[in-house]
């Protein structure tokens, strides 16, 4: 198996992101400065997107924030519902700062920070979130859906326009079909049912 490299965005003030809850409600999130990837990228921004649907359509209690980087995304679910979230990276770094992230929004007791590859995690999700980079999610096709329950839902980005065919074509090959695409200056997140 080929290393992976964690990805990093500096960040030199805190995010502010704005969230709609179910309940239509506004709620805003902090993230606080750092190196670990998450919080301006526009990848983020659709998996945001992606979440407040997802969450719109019915509270999702067990969640998986895989490559969580700043652990922006796993905070929103957590946010908008879910009763669990676990947040894997394999930068120690973008760990830490996800622990504190959880914290800084009074979520420390729904969210738990694991520093690790998908290998490492243990359990089923009815969510699992993955912003990382095309040729990654491509290997590990078939390990989020062994991961997932039986109806649960994956929301990846991280995919550029132009490798947007080769993954869809992939996840449909191991039982996945897309329920929803959102596209922001040239890249894409992609909401996956299993079939």
């Amino acid at each position: 198996m080929r290393p992976y490299k964690p990805y990093v965005e500096f960040r030199l003030t805190e995010s502010r992101i704005r969230l709609k809850t179910p309940e239509g409600e506004n709620r805003i999130i902090e993230i606080s400065p750092g190196s670990s990837f998450g919080a301006e990228h526009p990848t983020t921004r659709l998996c945001i997107m992606g979440l407040e649907e997802i969450f719109k359509n019915g509270i999702l209690k067990k969640v998986l924030d895989f490559g969580c980087g700043s652990g922006v995304l796993g905070v929103c679910a957590a946010s908008l519902g879910a009763e669990s979230v676990l947040a894997v990276d394999i930068d120690p770094i973008a760990v830490k700062e996800a622990e504190v992230n959880f914290e800084k929004n009074n979520l420390s007791s729904i969210g738990r920070v694991q520093y690790g590859s998908l290998e490492d995690v243990r359990g089923r999700f009815e969510l699992i979130i993955a912003n990382i980079v095309t040729d990654d999610l491509l290997t590990m096709v078939d390990g989020f859906k062994s991961m997932l329950e039986r109806e649960g839902i994956l929301l990846v980005s991280g995919i550029y326009e132009m490798k947007k065919e080769a993954l869809v074509t992939a996840y449909a090959k191991t039982g996945f079909r897309v329920n929803n695409e959102y596209s922001e200056s040239g890249w894409v997140a992609i909401w996956f049912d299993t079939k």
